[in-house]
């Protein structure tokens, strides 16, 4: 019949143009637990090293609903700290004063302190497209572009087979036009019911790292004020003139 046969020519589109953005999305979902799994996730701790060059030390990673996140690098001068609190971000490092987090850079912490990430991402979108597929590694990946209101847009890569997400790509708007920050994740294992990647590495023009985690935590306790901002140090009085 003419209904069967308009089916059977549907169905030959999808199969040459592949699956949708929306199906990637939702099987990307799938592929880490489920939106329940996922949802279940209150808090995660996070052991393991950070390298980058011929540099390698133990870093600590505490994430905790909602989209709280700090992380501590254990350099030999001192603990080096990345951390979000839902609403700023900071960098410390040893020797000198906090330094406060601004634009894309909130953007990018806000993302990576959510537990719910896989669950909330295609909400994220006013518009998901795919974009073709490309060799990530040894994965084929289709790409996905990711549109958002009033920020820049997302680039996704999910794996052909698992549906994981190897790797993203956002962009921060600076003076120079918008810089990339690459983030390849390898290594997913299951931990407390959802799959996550044990390893991670971040590229940027500036330069990159790669952090591998060997132990992980879910649903540990962990203290809002592990969170808290550093107070600024008190500004010197200037000596009175006799």
């Amino acid at each position: 019949s003419e209904a069967s046969e308009n089916h059977n020519e549907d169905a030959d589109a999808k199969e040459s143009t592949g699956p949708s953005a929306d199906q990637l999305l939702d099987k990307y979902l799938q592929a880490v637990g489920g939106a329940a799994a996922v949802e279940k996730i209150a808090s995660r701790v996070m052991k393991g090293t950070i390298t980058f060059g011929d540099r390698n030390v133990p870093i600590d990673i505490y994430s905790k609903d909602p989209h709280k996140r700090i992380s501590f690098t254990h350099t030999p001068d001192g603990d080096s700290v990345t951390a979000f609190d839902g609403r700023e971000g900071w960098l410390g490092f040893p020797g000198r004063p906090v330094r406060e987090m601004h634009g894309s850079d909130i953007d990018a912490a806000a993302m990576d302190a959510d537990l719910h990430f896989a669950a909330h991402l295609k909400g994220m979108f006013g518009d998901a497209q795919v974009r073709g597929a490309e060799k990530i590694g040894e994965h084929d990946a289709y790409v996905v572009i990711g549109k958002r209101d009033g920020k820049p847009p997302l680039r996704l890569y999910f794996d052909k087979q698992s549906g994981l997400l190897v790797r993203l790509v956002r962009y921060g708007e600076t003076p120079l036009g918008r810089m990339p920050t690459q983030i390849d994740y390898a290594d997913y294992r299951d931990a407390g019911g959802v799959k996550i990647p044990f390893r991670w590495t971040l590229a940027r023009p500036s330069g990159r790292f790669t952090i591998q985690v060997s132990e992980v935590k879910e649903n540990v306790p962990v203290e809002d004020a592990k969170f808290a901002k550093p107070p600024a140090p008190p500004k010197e009085k200037k000596g009175v003139a006799k």
